[in-house]
């Protein structure tokens, strides 16, 4: 379009390199060197990755594009963010009074099915799963992410979705995951006010417990989404230094939700009454 502005981040099929020249950590899934980082996807693409600007997707032919985008969304954007200098938090997030809301957590935390039934409830949806937060102007921001979340069967039936109208992305564990749409209400990143980083215990009961000083930091570091990929991008001064600024401007919550029982509806008032 004429007088347009160029696009900020390109994404594009083409040819990706089989490895890198010299990267700085080598896996069996990625290789990632200053300003480039190489994702390799069994049957489904090699993704490349480079200068925080460009992504470029070599798919194996006939894979699905579902399967394709799973990746692009999850750790091929993740490791673009981390080029840009960007914090990206293991998280799901929310919109709560004009103030964004975000839960780290490890896989199977719940993060996906809490923002799920919080938008549901009429919270503005903002992230799922890949949380990137700006610090740029003194002050943390969530930047909106994909519209979409990706649920398990079981959480579907449990938030009343029908799951025959949805694209199934993942199978595992003799469950079904699927991409579910929702509003793009927010296109501008959002004040970041409350963190609630969520874990499972053995404890009968929902219990949720203020974080101070240092300890505030540790679910920071420790739900960064993918953080090994720093090894060889580079960066762990400035992320924990993006972590500790993080922690000093926001409320951080531990909160442990029983491992057997989800109590969604029991965690949605608890937290509600905290926002």
């Amino acid at each position: 379009v004429e007088g347009a502005s160029p696009p900020d981040v390109i994404i594009e099929y083409g040819e990706a390199p089989a490895q890198l020249s010299r990267p700085q950590k080598r896996t069996g899934w990625y290789e990632a060197g200053p300003g480039e980082f190489l994702l390799c996807i069994d049957a489904i693409a090699r993704y490349y990755v480079h200068g925080g600007r460009r992504i470029v997707i070599a798919p194996v032919p006939g894979v699905e594009k579902e399967k394709i985008l799973i990746f692009l969304m999850g750790s091929a954007m993740g490791a673009l963010l981390h080029q840009r200098g960007v914090l990206v938090l293991h998280a799901g997030a929310v919109a709560a009074n004009n103030h964004a809301v975000i839960f780290p957590g490890p896989s199977g935390a719940g993060k996906s099915t809490l923002a799920a039934g919080l938008h549901q409830r009429g919270f503005a949806f903002l992230a799922d799963d890949v949380c990137a937060v700006t610090l740029e102007d003194g002050a943390p921001a969530v930047i909106p992410g994909f519209p979409r979340l990706k649920l398990w069967e079981d959480v579907l039936s449990r938030l009343g979705k029908d799951k025959d109208q949805l694209k199934k992305v993942v199978w595992t564990r003799n469950l079904e995951k699927y991409f579910m749409p929702v509003n793009h209400e927010h296109d501008l990143p959002v004040p970041l006010k409350t963190v609630f980083a969520l874990e499972t215990s053995d404890a009968k009961h929902i219990v949720v417990c203020e974080l101070k000083g240092a300890a505030k930091i540790d679910p920071l570091i420790g739900n960064t989404y993918r953080l090994g990929f720093l090894e060889g991008l580079g960066g762990k001064k400035e992320h924990f230094r993006q972590c500790a600024k993080l922690a000093a401007q926001t409320a951080v919550y531990r909160v442990l939700r029983p491992r057997e029982k989800f109590l969604l509806d029991e965690l949605m008032d608890v937290l509600e009454a905290e926002f």
